[in-house]
């Protein structure tokens, strides 16, 4: 049940994230490479996070054999 919970929390902040970047208007500053440099890292940083997040909240039950 853990993993759900998880898996839930990650894509609510996803969600979340994706919806902050929309706003922030990363779509129409994509030639910019600046803000091309900005947002991948901002994409690699929502990632680690995740990753950390599901981590966090599953601990050791999606690798557990039934």
């Amino acid at each position: 049940m853990a993993t759900y919970k998880a898996l839930f929390f990650v894509l609510l902040f996803t969600a979340a994230s994706g919806f902050g970047l929309v706003k922030l208007g990363v779509g129409e500053h994509h030639t910019d490479p600046l803000w091309a440099l900005g947002t991948s890292i901002c994409f690699i940083l929502i990632l680690l996070f995740n990753v950390w997040m599901f981590f966090a909240i599953a601990k050791d039950e999606p690798f557990r054999w039934e």
